[in-house]
């Protein structure tokens, strides 16, 4: 159907809506774990200057550590989607 049928029939705007859905959902749990490491880092911050040691607090931010390198992942991935699916449209009008 070509380009001008994509956007005729709304499938073009669909896989751009469901492509910006994925990048905002990813970013999204990417900044609750980015405020979660945050908080855990603060407390580890407070444990080191205070001169004692906890095992909770090096687990939370080391569990926090791995979640955020998740997202991190995730989220990336959701750009390099996108950026090929761009890619793509733009060949087609080129």
């Amino acid at each position: 159907m070509g380009v001008i049928g994509d956007f005729l029939t709304g499938r073009l705007r669909e896989e751009m809506k469901s492509r910006v859905d994925q990048i905002l959902n990813c970013g999204n749990e990417w900044n609750k774990t980015a405020r979660e490491l945050t908080q855990a880092l603060n407390k580890l911050a407070d444990v080191v200057q205070q001169g004692s040691s906890d095992a909770a607090v090096s687990k939370s931010v080391a569990r926090s550590t791995r979640r955020l390198a998740g997202e991190t992942a995730k989220l990336t991935k959701a750009f390099e989607d996108y950026k090929t699916f761009l890619g793509k449209v733009l060949a087609r009008f080129g």
